[in-house]
C-alpha cells in the first residue's frame, strides 16, 4: 500500500499534534515533480500527541482502521479540516482587528485583551483566559500554549489534570501555593478540539503577551511546551535542544529575563516516561536564582 500524499501545511501540523518527523518520513510522503511515493515501512500505533487534550489525539477508529497508512491518511483528513488554511510563514497580514496601541496599564490591558478580535478564536471562547497569580513582579511567570477547556470554563489558566499537575512540579521545585508565580499563554482564548494553536493566531496574541511580560517584569520564565519556547525564545530548536539550559529573553521594556524550557504538563499526562527529564528541568529551576 502506497503512502498518503501529505502536504507541507499538514505535515506541520502532524508535527504540532505529536507525530515526529521520523514517523512521518516512514509514513507518509511529499514527492518531489517526477518522483515515486516511497513504501511506508511496517510501524505500529502512531505516536500520542504531544499536548495533552484527548480530543486532539487521532481516535481509536483511524489507527484500528486498517493500518499506518490509512490511519495517517484520516488524520490528515482531519487535520485539514481542522485548519484549511495555511499559517503564514511571516507576518500576519490580515486580522480580524488591527493591532492598535496597546494599553501601558495593567488594568487597561486586561480589558482590552477581552474584547480582542484580532483572530478566528474570538468567535466560539466561552471566556478570555488573561492570566492568574502574582501580578508584580512575580518571582516566576509560567508560559504555556493555549487555553484548554477547563480553563474556558473557569476563566482561569492551568485547570483541570493539567493545571495540578504543573502546581505539582512547582511544589517539587520550592514554589508552593504561597510563592509568587503568574500563569498565562501564548493566546488568551481556546482553539476549538484543544488544537495547539496556529501561527496567525500566535502573532496576533504576541503583542498583548509581549506588553503583559513587560508589565509584569517577572524574575525569571518557565516556558511550557515547544510552541511557548520556539516563540519566545525566536528559535526552531526542538524542544529536547533547548531543554537544560539557561536561555534569556528581552522584555520591550529592555529586562533580560532568564528562562528555562521543560514539557508541558498536559505532554506528559500522555508521557509519563518523560517526568524523570521533566524532573532533571525541575532541579535547574530549584537551582537558578
Amino acid at each position: 500500500m502506497s503512502a498518503p500524499r501529505l502536504s507541507e501545511l499538514q505535515r506541520t501540523w502532524l508535527e504540532e499534534i505529536g507525530l515526529d518527523r521520523h514517523m512521518l518520513a516512514r509514513l507518509s510522503a511529499i514527492p518531489a515533480a517526477g518522483s515515486p511515493v516511497a513504501e511506508p515501512a511496517p510501524r505500529t500505533t502512531p505516536a500520542m500527541p504531544a499536548r495533552g487534550d484527548a480530543d486532539s489525539a487521532p481516535s481509536k477508529a483511524a489507527t484500528d482502521s486498517g493500518g499506518p497508512a490509512d490511519a495517517m491518511k484520516v488524520v490528515a483528513q482531519r487535520a485539514a479540516k481542522r485548519q484549511p488554511q495555511a499559517a503564514p510563514a511571516g507576518p500576519v497580514q490580515s486580522l480580524a482587528q488591527p493591532a492598535g496601541p496597546l494599553p501601558q496599564n495593567w488594568d487597561a490591558l486586561a480589558a482590552h485583551v477581552a474584547s480582542c478580535k484580532r483572530c478566528g478564536l474570538h468567535e466560539a471562547r466561552g471566556q478570555v483566559v488573561f492570566g492568574a497569580g502574582a501580578p508584580q513582579a512575580p518571582d516566576w511567570l509560567v508560559i504555556g500554549e493555549a487555553p484548554g477547556d477547563h480553563d474556558d470554563r473557569a476563566g482561569q489558566p492551568f485547570q483541570g489534570k493539567a493545571g495540578a499537575l504543573l502546581r505539582a512540579m512547582l511544589a517539587a521545585a520550592g514554589l508552593g501555593a504561597e510563592a509568587s508565580v503568574y500563569f498565562t499563554n501564548l493566546v488568551k482564548c481556546r482553539p476549538l478540539g484543544n488544537r495547539p494553536p496556529s501561527a496567525q493566531e500566535i502573532e496576533a496574541c504576541m503583542p498583548a503577551l509581549s506588553r503583559q511580560i513587560a508589565l509584569l517584569r517577572p524574575a525569571r520564565l518557565l516556558l511550557l511546551g515547544r510552541l511557548a519556547a520556539q516563540t519566545l525564545l525566536g528559535t526552531r530548536d526542538e524542544l529536547d535542544a533547548l531543554r537544560g539550559r539557561v536561555h534569556s529573553y528581552r522584555s520591550e521594556a529592555g529586562q533580560d529575563i532568564p528562562s528555562l524550557v521543560t514539557y508541558h504538563p498536559a505532554s506528559l499526562l500522555l508521557r509519563p516516561q518523560h517526568k524523570l527529564d521533566a524532573w532533571r528541568d525541575l532541579n535547574l529551576m530549584r537551582n537558578l536564582h
